[in-house]
């Protein structure tokens, strides 16, 4: 009596690209674009490390899949650009040094790398500055921009990821009063 061949299973293809782009969000955070390994990404995401290639082509094409969307400034130009300087310092105040994945300790982790620089470059350009600049009235709106991320991104580093003490005796309150109204000068610089 023979027996019948094993049905094959099905893979779900969507469901196994979400699940590499999860992986490879999570391994790309914890260890920069030079230290995450296609095969250390594959084993997390419990598929065949050529699933990689099939689906994103390469390491990089993962990056470009899994980091650099997230990489925008979309929940920062909602709003009014009357209050921008209050709303992003609050944010910003706020945050807490995280665990899981974060797009900007990412980038921070993946912009010692050669490999990845340009598309990171290009990234910031494309994803935040202009979009940002798009917003601001008057001269200088790019390079306004550009500043605005420089101190948002600067206090970032510091205060989450270094843990340096950013505030004294005057508290919290007092540093995110001042970050909000060097961002809102920076807003404001050429309105009439």
């Amino acid at each position: 009596m023979t027996q019948s061949p094993k049905p094959v299973r099905k893979r779900n293809a969507e469901k196994t690209q979400q699940d590499i782009l999860s992986a490879a969000q999570q391994t790309f955070f914890e260890k920069g674009y030079d230290g995450a390994g296609t095969r250390q990404i594959a084993d997390r995401a419990n598929v065949n490390v050529a699933l990689i290639n099939r689906y994103f082509g390469s390491k990089e094409g993962l990056f470009q899949k899994a980091i650099l969307p997230a990489l925008n400034i979309d929940f920062m130009l909602e709003g009014d650009m009357d209050d921008f300087g209050q709303r992003v310092a609050e944010m910003f105040a706020t945050k807490k040094g995280e665990k899981d994945f974060d797009p900007v300790i990412a980038l921070l982790r993946a912009s010692t790398s050669k490999e990845a620089i340009p598309m990171l470059c290009q990234t910031v350009e494309e994803q935040i500055i202009k979009p940002l600049a798009t917003r601001l009235e008057g001269d200088a709106a790019h390079e306004r921009a550009s500043l605005i991320i420089t101190q948002l991104t600067g206090y970032d580093l510091l205060s989450r990821i270094v843990n340096v003490q950013t505030t004294s005796t005057k508290g919290a309150q007092y540093m995110t009063r001042l970050l909000a109204k060097t961002i809102q000068d920076l807003v404001d610089a050429t309105r009439s």
